[in-house]
């Protein structure tokens, strides 16, 4: 679900990834009815709420922007991992060949765990004027002079398991950037993982966490190709 807090302090974020076994927790049950199509912010990550929730490939395909680009950044402001659409779709949903080809054995995230918990814990709202990213150099992927984007912050929680009653937990503060686009919906354009408080001292890393980011990656192995 989508919750808005009033934040009046300091927000140190927590970000931890585990491997189970974990405590027996309700499955998540499947909505029946369509969602409704993301005409607004809050319907965008309502539908995104649902669409991890219950695994709905269809339905996370339709929220994100073609322009779509998942960042990590360490708290030394280093980007650690990154992947664009047709990445992020392969990762979640499985590739096109594969989503077409019924006898493929490859697994995609949403099938590799049959319990999906995810909560998006709304911290601080923001625009991202266009008129303050122009495009620096040809291609500059932050550049967006002809439109304003809206930003959400908050700390998401997830907990994945599979079949043996395995899997991650995530605590960790992220960032989402969305933007209008020409159909008259809101799409995620830029999907952020804040680097982690108090992982940094003295100019070095102190703690190494796992995230959101490092999950997808030592499963798919992304880069490896």
């Amino acid at each position: 679900m989508y919750y808005c807090t009033v934040v009046a302090v300091v927000v140190v974020a927590v970000c931890s990834c585990e491997r189970g076994p974990f405590p027996i927790m309700p499955v998540p049950v499947p909505e029946t009815e369509d969602a409704p199509p993301a005409t607004t912010t809050e319907q965008l990550l309502d539908n995104l709420d649902r669409a991890m929730r219950d695994r709905d490939k269809a339905l996370y395909e339709t929220l994100l922007d073609e322009n779509f680009q998942f960042t990590e950044f360490d708290c030394l402001g280093n980007i650690v991992f990154y992947n664009d659409l047709e990445k992020e779709l392969n990762i979640i949903v499985g590739s096109r060949d594969d989503r077409e080809d019924s006898s493929s054995t490859e697994k995609a995230l949403f099938d590799i765990f049959n319990e999906f918990h995810y909560d998006f814990h709304f911290l601080l709202r923001w625009q991202e004027l266009g008129s303050e990213h122009p495009e620096t150099f040809p291609g500059d992927p932050d550049a967006h002079p002809d439109e304003d984007w809206e930003v959400f912050s908050g700390r998401v929680l997830m907990r994945m398991l599979d079949e043996n009653g395995d899997g991650y937990r995530v605590d960790q503060p992220m960032t989402f950037k969305v933007r209008y686009d020409e159909k008259g919906l809101w799409r995620i354009v830029r999907w952020i993982d804040d680097p982690l408080t108090g992982s940094c001292g003295s100019g070095e890393i102190l703690v190494k966490a796992s995230t959101w980011g490092s999950i997808k990656s030592s499963i798919f192995s992304i880069g490896s190709s």
